[in-house]
């Protein structure tokens, strides 16, 4: 007569099958997580570069006046190409000459705003005050080469007609180049006034090929007799270029111990033999050869004895 010895864990070695099949149902899954991980598609920061218009073909009735104001901060990593911008609109909008009432909106974009069109064919009725701004600053980091330039300027063309002189105090002037990154003042005011009614400046300013922003406004604008223009544009192009490459340190080469003097008189210790370890890994080997042997006699008994 035998006496069942029961082992505790044994319980389910008399079915590797199952055991198996779990191990492999999970190894699957786990698997299945890492591949979707790794090859799902990833979000992407690129989107369509913005425009900003504001201002346009409005307050066209005599006597109103029109004050709108547009600042953007671009942001770009030349060398990731990720982008982004911060724009903030203000429109007012009274009588000419008064307190305007005033709405002020900021948004942020995961794009480069690149144009910006704003108080062009707009207040063109008699008596009009037309005061518009544009303030543009680029940021761009991981440049390969900081490429930047003057600004061109295509301003106060065909403007300021009638009237006594001097009608126009535009700087710079004159300014007549085509396609220009800055475009303001043009064909306005022409309805006669007061001297010096078309006040139209373009602050120092630079472009770059890496962000190229062109400004629109104040345009077509103002033509009934008696208005007064007061635009202003400003474009800033700040560039990092990238960070040079680090110089690898070399690893300074270790110094051999003197293994021909005496380690009492000049404070080296002998090198250790090669073969030192060697009886000492041979019997961990066969001690862990005889644990398995001995594990694998193990389990066919007790798998034998269910």
């Amino acid at each position: 007569m035998h006496t069942a010895i029961f082992i505790p864990g044994l319980a389910n070695a008399t079915r590797p099958g199952k055991s198996f099949t779990r191990v492999f149902v999970l190894a699957a899954v786990v698997l299945l997580a890492v591949f979707g991980l790794t090859f799902a598609p990833s979000g992407s920061s690129a989107s369509a570069a913005q425009t900003i218009a504001q201002c346009n073909n409005v307050a066209n009735t005599g006597g109103l006046g029109l004050n709108c104001d547009v600042t953007v901060v671009n942001n770009l990593d030349a060398s990731t190409g990720v982008a982004s911008s911060t724009v903030t609109v203000k429109e007012c909008r009274a009588a000419a000459n008064t307190a305007p009432t005033c709405t002020t909106a900021t948004t942020s974009y995961d794009a480069l705003t690149t144009s910006v069109n704003q108080c062009n064919d707009a207040a063109n009725g008699g008596g009009s005050s037309v005061i518009c701004n544009v303030t543009v600053t680029n940021n761009v980091t991981g440049a390969a080469s900081t490429d930047v330039t003057s600004a061109t300027v295509n301003q106060c063309n065909g403007t300021g007609a009638e009237g006594p002189e001097p009608t126009l105090n535009c700087d710079p002037f004159p300014a007549s180049t085509t396609s220009a990154t800055i475009t303001q003042c043009n064909g306005s005011v022409n309805g006669g006034g007061a001297s010096d009614r078309v006040n139209c400046t373009v602050t120092p300013s630079t472009t770059s090929a890496l962000l190229p922003v062109s400004i629109n406004q104040c345009n077509g604008t103002a033509n009934g007799g008696g208005s007064v223009v007061t635009c202003a544009a400003s474009l800033t192009n700040i560039t990092l270029a990238a960070a040079p490459a680090p110089t690898a340190t070399p690893t300074p080469t270790p110094i051999a111990k003197n293994t021909l003097h005496d380690s009492k008189t000049d404070g080296f210790n002998p090198a250790p033999s090669d073969d030192a370890g060697a009886p000492l890994f041979l019997g961990i080997g066969a001690l862990l050869l005889a644990a398995l042997v001995a594990a694998a006699i193990g389990a066919r008994r007790i798998s034998a004895r269910h």
